[in-house]
């Protein structure tokens, strides 16, 4: 079975819960994962070995945690298709701003470019309509457990 690698992009620290809710619920599953708060593309396959569950928030104007700005520069620097990876999304945003979610949509569309594989529909959290995001994972997780079943 993969290892899930859980990508965290966080500015405020809710974001980080909804990655510690999203493990915990995965290994229940039975998968095998690991939380990366400090994303590095070093550290990380770009194989079939490893799936990245993705966690990440928006910051001003649409823009990148900064933890995870340096992850996205290292992703834009390769120089081959990522055929191989496959990852989830998780968006957490708030819905009064026009760039919600904006930093998910554009790693999913960066990753999506380079060949990557997601599995599942990506997830967005309205803080709006779920002022505790993490409570809202298990709207998604277990149809993403499906999905990596399925595999």
């Amino acid at each position: 079975m993969s290892t899930l690698q859980i990508l965290v992009g966080s500015t405020l620290g809710g974001t980080e819960y909804v990655a510690e809710a999203a493990q915990v619920l995965l290994e229940e599953a039975g998968f095998d994962s690991e939380l990366q708060f400090d994303p590095d593309l070093n550290t990380l396959s770009l194989s079939e070995d490893e799936i990245w569950l993705i966690c990440l928030s928006t910051h001003g104007a649409g823009d990148y945690p900064e933890n995870f700005k340096s992850f996205v520069e290292q992703l834009q620097g390769v120089n081959a298709p990522l055929d191989d990876v496959r990852y989830g999304i998780i968006g957490i945003g708030d819905s009064n701003y026009d760039t919600f979610c904006e930093a998910a949509k554009n790693i999913d569309y960066i990753l999506e470019e380079m060949g990557a594989v997601r599995i599942g529909d990506r997830f967005e959290i309205d803080v709006v309509d779920h002022p505790i995001p993490e409570d809202s994972i298990l709207e998604w997780i277990p149809s993403w457990i499906e999905d990596l079943n399925d595999l």
